[in-house]
């Protein structure tokens, strides 16, 4: 026989349910208190395709151009970039509100196409990434004969 669940069994859910989350508060709130945050993000991004070319464009406000690691190949460009608010804090400035970060952004785009890694062509603007590289020849097709 099935037991009947009575109001005070639905009391004591959600009171363990508020205890939970109070815990999860309590432990969030203790990295409050620290001025640097490790984090590690996935930029945006956009693939534009020519007739001659890929386009990449990579979302990477706030990040210096020499702190950003660029790495292509015929099938993929990978972004690796740092980017650190400390020097600013340790500067004797004294930090009253804390919502930036620091850390690593990391980003593996998979081209659409097989591109000439060699005659990549990068700049860097306003926080985009804009990358452009030509496209591989295409490749030709032959009707092979089965014996």
């Amino acid at each position: 026989m099935k037991k009947k669940r009575t109001i005070l069994d639905k009391k004591g859910f959600v009171e363990k349910m508020m205890e939970d989350t109070a815990k999860a508060i309590d432990s969030i709130s203790k990295d409050i208190g620290k001025s640097v945050v490790d984090y590690t993000f996935v930029p945006g991004k956009d693939i534009l395709e020519t007739d001659d070319s890929v386009i990449v464009h990579v979302d990477l406000p706030g990040i210096k151009k020499e702190d950003i690691d660029l790495d292509v190949t015929e099938t993929r460009v990978r972004i690796k970039a740092a980017f650190d608010i400390t020097q600013e804090i340790n500067r004797g400035s004294h930090l009253t509100l804390h919502d930036r970060k620091s850390g690593v952004v990391r980003r593996t785009v998979r081209l659409p196409k097989k591109v000439i890694p060699q005659e990549a062509e990068a700049e860097y603007e306003n926080g985009v990434l804009k990358v452009e590289i030509p496209k591989q020849e295409k490749t030709e097709s032959f009707k092979v004969e089965i014996k």
